[in-house]
């Protein structure tokens, strides 16, 4: 048995979760968790909104409200959703309430002294875009432009087209994002930390990270020279308290050390909840977790420069393993709460909608090399297609009460079985959801003439185990129905092959899938209501 901590996407509370969302990091680190348990390993899942990010402000200004409720009541949204997609992780933080809020500051406060101390902190002047009238800095979701890399259009200092982060006055074009009364420039002082660019580069790449991740770092040390922005003018963050001297709106960024403070509110955590006398991240002990994470492509940056702070303030927080994803477009374009080209996870479940054969399509459709697209026609195609039709048709064999003429011999059947296996294995092992979800589909086409020649227990069994990283509900009800012990498990699967026999002891109408119609997966879209 092996000790697993996976920390997922660390959500901004400026809205609710939709399909995009779901379809990335929470699905990858949700699945890649019961693999792992199935497997017989430990695992702990933590997660946490960022409720000092900008854009909170921005849903703040939007709504009318402050962005201390906006934070409270989309970090409560967030986590409802989490749990009615069955992705909810073990702990869920919000950065903003107590005892995390404490936590989480004083993370930041220790960690600058560390970099301070270690003279890896450097202090450099900027000239700003600000409102004329309250002289308040236009950065982060204040800001937009297009990219420096690439062109495209960006909000803030971060480009989700080409995954580059850069400085403020480094935007081309730079605009306010919304109307101001005039725009002046400004002076200001900002922390960044000093980067060893080389090392950064070969601790990334003794993490295996993929190479267009460890080419991103190349690029944006040209583009900004070998630093990480610690500090902004926001005004609303944990304050720069403890480090240099800078201007009063100063805070920390939640990219820099609010991201390594999560890691370490992440091993308190992993040590509460295992009686631990103290936090893995803080030293290298023997008991320390295999640390992965899951995120978007656009967090890439950001999370591999805690290799940097792990570097500089002699703290081994950083993870072991990095699973990124990129973006999930809704017919093509980019999912836009604003624009109303939306589909959130809620209305998916108000709607009465299965959540297991949505899982299974994202998992189909899984962003991680490339990007994807889900479409209602997709979807209800693959629902029909593969989980009413040809699952359907095992479950009718599985319901016969008796053998089914076979051209295949119990050998082959387990044969066939190990090969389908060890591919649903390599597939979590690289973090590809897609050929896990491959893997099912192979033993669903296999299942007919498995049964006739191995019995409906085990091939239902060798079902379950497959699918249950992607379709929990479906799997447990199969693996109970079964009248299995624990839960669904390759190995129990495998050896219930071995002894081959015995259809469903009762009819396997409640274990199947009703078709879905386009038109009630259009209509959850705002725009089309």
């Amino acid at each position: 048995m092996t000790d697993h901590l996976i920390l997922s996407a660390l959500p901004t509370p400026n809205g609710e979760l939709h399909l995009g969302h779901l379809g990335g990091p929470f699905l990858a680190a949700d699945a890649l968790a019961r693999h792992l348990r199935a497997e017989g390993h430990r695992v702990t899942t933590v997660s946490a909104t960022d409720g000092w990010e900008s854009y909170v402000l921005d849903a703040a200004r939007r709504e009318e409200r402050s962005p201390q409720e906006t934070a409270r009541a989309y970090h409560a949204a967030i986590e409802t959703a989490l749990i009615a997609a069955d992705c909810e992780p073990d702990v869920f933080l919000d950065v903003r309430t107590e005892p995390t809020a404490s936590d989480h500051g004083d993370w930041h406060h220790w960690l600058t002294e560390r970099l301070t101390a270690r003279d890896r902190v450097e202090i450099r002047g900027e000239r700003l875009l600000a409102d004329a009238s309250t002289g308040e800095e236009l950065i982060a979701c204040w800001l937009a432009g297009r990219c420096p890399g690439c062109g495209e259009g960006v909000a803030g200092y971060t480009c989700e087209a080409c995954g580059m982060w850069f400085q403020p006055d480094g935007v081309r074009d730079p605009r306010p994002r919304h109307p101001r009364s005039g725009i002046r420039t400004t002076e200001t002082s900002s922390a960044f930390l000093r980067l060893d660019a080389g090392l950064l580069v070969r601790m990334a790449r003794e993490r295996r990270v993929p190479d267009e991740y460890v080419d991103l770092i190349h690029r944006y040390v040209e583009l900004n020279g070998p630093v990480w922005r610690l500090t902004h003018p926001l005004g609303w963050g944990v304050p720069w308290s403890t480090g240099p001297g800078l201007p009063p709106r100063q805070v920390h960024s939640t990219y820099a050390l609010g991201t390594t403070a999560m890691f370490l509110s992440a091993g308190e955590q992993y040590a509460r909840l295992h009686g631990l006398s103290r936090n893995p991240f803080l030293s290298e002990v023997h008991d320390r977790p295999l640390f992965a994470l899951c995120f978007g492509m656009d967090g890439a940056l950001p999370l591999l420069m805690q290799l940097a702070v792990q570097e500089a303030a002699e703290v081994p927080s950083a993870p072991d393993a990095y699973r990124f994803n990129q973006f999930m477009t809704l017919d093509g374009e980019k999912f836009s709460t604003s624009r109303g080209h939306v589909i959130r996870v809620l209305d998916w479940v108000d709607a009465g909608l299965d959540t297991d054969a949505l899982r299974f399509h994202l998992a189909r459709l899984s962003p991680g090399e490339k990007p994807t697209d889900f479409t209602a026609e997709r979807f209800a195609d693959d629902v029909t297609q593969t989980l009413v039709g040809r699952l359907g048709r095992v479950l009718d064999l599985c319901e016969v009460d008796r053998r089914q003429e076979s051209s295949s011999d119990p050998a082959s059947v387990r044969a066939r079985y190990e090969t389908i296996a060890a591919r649903h294995r390599r597939a979590f092992a690289t973090g590809d959801l897609a050929e896990a979800a491959a893997a099912v589909d192979d033993w669903i086409g296999a299942a007919p003439d498995a049964v006739g020649a191995a019995g409906a227990r085990g091939v239902l069994a060798v079902l379950a185990a497959l699918a249950a990283p992607l379709m929990p509900r479906w799997a447990n009800v199969v693996w109970k129905r079964l009248a299995l012990p624990g839960g669904p498990a390759l190995r129990a699967a495998g050896e219930l092959l071995s002894r081959p026999g015995g259809f469903l002891p009762v009819p396997a109408h409640q274990l199947r899938f009703d078709p879905v119609s386009p038109d009630a997966v259009r209509a959850l879209t705002p725009q089309t209501r």
